[in-house]
C-alpha cells in the first residue's frame, strides 16, 4: 500500500478543496480524471475510506477547462467540512491518503505525526473533538440543572411514564430497541445546565442526540453501525433548530475508543440504552403477545452479528465488557456528573437473568456510585399483552417495565 501526506490548506478547511497534487498522476488510475463539469463528462470513480465518517465516498477528479490537466481536488466534497471538524484539523494540519488497491483508497487524520512504515500506517491516532462543554445558561451557584422547583418535584418520583410522538422511531426494521424522545429529554434537562456535554456511547438511531438537539445541550453519540449513524445524522438535519447554539455529533466508532475523543471531566452526563447482553440474539417467540403469529415471529432482531456488538455476548461476557467500557469513560465524566442505563431484565429458559443487578454490582466495582433506580412504567405505551404463565408459574411481563440505574462520579 502506497501512501501520501497531504498538508490541508485554507481552501481545504473552508471549501473541501483538498490539495492533491502531492499524489501527482500515477498515484491514481488513470481512467479517474473526467471533465471539468459533469455535463463534459465523469472519470471511472474512486472509491474514499474517510476516517469517522459512516459512508464511502465515490468521487472522480476533474480536469481544467483550458489545459484539460488534473485540477486535483475531489469533484464530491461535500464530505470534507465533517471530516475536517471531526477530527478538529486546522490549516496546515496533515492527513494521510492510502492506496489500499487500485480504486480504493483510505483518508485518515494524521493526529500526532504518526509516521508510515513498509508501505502502510502503522498508527493514526484520533484527535479530540472541537466541541463545546461549558453551560451557557445563567444558573447560579451549585444548581445541577435549569429546572424550576416545580420541574425538579414532578422528577422525585420514582417511577416514570413517557409518550410516544410523531418524531420517535418505533420501527424494530429501522431499530429493534429504541425509547421516546421524552425520556432522553426528561434525564438530560434533569442532570445538566444548557451548554453542557451529554454522551451516548451506544447511540443506535440517535434518539439521545436528537433530545440533546431540543434541550439546547452539545452531544455526541458513538455506534459500531454505519446503518445506525446515518439514521442518526439524517433524525438531526431533519430537527435542526433555529438559531441552535449547540452540536450534536454521530461517530461510526468502537466505544472503547471514545476516551480518545473527548477532554478529560468534560461531560455533565452519560445516557445510554445499551445492547442488553444476547437478549435479541434468539428467534423471538412472542408467548407474551395475544396475537403470536404477527411479523416478529421467528425473527432474529439483533443489532448485527459484529463479534464486538455486546448484544452477541452471553451476560457474563456483556457484563465484563461494559465494564471495561464503562471504567474507560470514568475519566471523561466531571466529578459528580451522572450516568444513567436504560436496562430491562429477561427471561431465558424459564430463569430470570438480572441484567440490571450485573449492571450495578459491574458498575461499582469500576468506581461508579449507584445513586438511584426510576421505574420506567411502560404499560401506557405497550398494547396486545396476552396471558403468560397462568396458572401455574407467575412472571411479571418485561415488556411493562424497565430500569433507569442513576450513576455518578464520586466526588473522593
Amino acid at each position: 500500500m502506497e501512501t501520501r501526506t497531504i498538508k490541508l490548506t485554507e481552501s481545504a478547511v473552508k471549501y473541501g478543496n483538498i490539495n492533491l497534487s502531492c499524489c501527482r498522476e500515477d498515484f491514481f488510475p488513470p481512467d479517474v480524471f473526467g471533465g471539468p463539469n459533469k455535463k463534459a463528462g465523469l472519470g471511472n470513480p474512486i472509491t474514499l475510506k474517510v476516517e469517522g465518517l459512516p459512508d464511502e465516498i465515490k468521487t472522480d477528479i476533474p480536469t481544467d477547462t483550458k489545459t484539460c490537466k488534473p485540477r486535483w481536488i475531489f469533484r464530491e466534497r461535500g464530505w470534507v467540512k465533517r471530516f475536517v471538524n471531526l477530527h478538529n484539523l486546522r490549516q496546515d494540519s496533515n492527513i494521510i491518503i492510502t492506496r489500499l488497491d487500485k480504486r480504493t483508497f483510505e483518508l485518515s487524520a494524521n493526529g500526532n505525526g504518526d509516521i508510515v512504515k513498509k508501505g502502510k500506517t502503522e498508527h493514526l491516532s484520533k484527535k479530540l473533538l472541537d466541541i463545546n462543554y461549558t453551560k451557557t445558561c445563567d444558573c447560579k451557584g451549585n444548581n445541577i440543572n435549569c429546572l424550576s422547583p416545580k420541574e425538579w418535584l414532578k422528577c422525585q418520583l420514582g417511577v416514570w411514564q413517557f409518550n410516544y410522538e410523531g418524531r420517535d422511531i418505533r420501527d424494530k426494521n429501522v431499530h429493534p430497541a429504541t425509547f421516546p424522545i421524552s425520556l432522553a429529554r426528561k434525564v438530560i434537562e434533569l442532570f445538566t445546565h444548557k451548554g453542557e456535554l451529554v454522551l451516548d456511547p451506544f447511540v443506535g438511531s440517535g434518539t439521545t442526540l436528537v433530545s440533546a438537539q431540543d434541550c439546547g445541550r452539545n452531544a455526541v453519540g458513538f455506534d459500531l453501525q454505519k446503518a445506525y449513524i446515518k439514521a442518526t445524522e439524517s433524525r438531526l438535519t431533519k430537527n435542526t433548530q433555529l438559531f441552535a447554539r449547540s452540536e450534536q455529533i454521530a461517530i461510526c466508532d468502537d466505544a472503547v475508543n471514545i476516551p480518545k475523543y473527548l477532554n478529560s471531566e468534560s461531560v455533565s452526563l452519560i445516557f445510554t440504552s445499551p445492547p442488553y447482553a444476547n437478549l435479541l440474539n434468539r428467534k423471538r417467540k412472542n408467548k407474551s403477545r395475544r396475537n403470536r403469529n404477527n411479523e416478529q415471529l421467528g425473527k432474529i432482531e439483533q443489532y448485527s452479528q459484529d463479534p464486538r456488538d455486546l448484544g452477541t455476548m452471553e451476560l457474563d461476557d456483556y457484563t465484563k465488557a461494559m465494564g471495561d467500557i464503562f471504567e474507560k469513560l470514568l475519566p471523561v465524566l466531571r466529578p459528580k456528573a451522572h450516568c444513567v442505563i436504560n436496562v430491562p431484565d429477561m427471561w431465558w429458559e424459564n430463569k430470570r437473568i438480572t441484567i440490571h443487578v450485573s449492571l450495578i454490582e459491574e458498575l461499582r466495582k469500576r468506581g461508579y456510585e449507584l445513586r438511584n433506580i426510576v421505574i420506567w412504567d411502560r404499560t401506557n405505551i405497550v398494547n396486545q399483552i396476552g396471558i403468560f404463565g397462568w396458572p401455574s408459574n407467575y412472571i411479571t411481563m418485561g415488556v411493562t417495565f424497565e430500569y433507569l440505574l442513576d450513576f455518578w462520579r464520586s466526588s473522593v
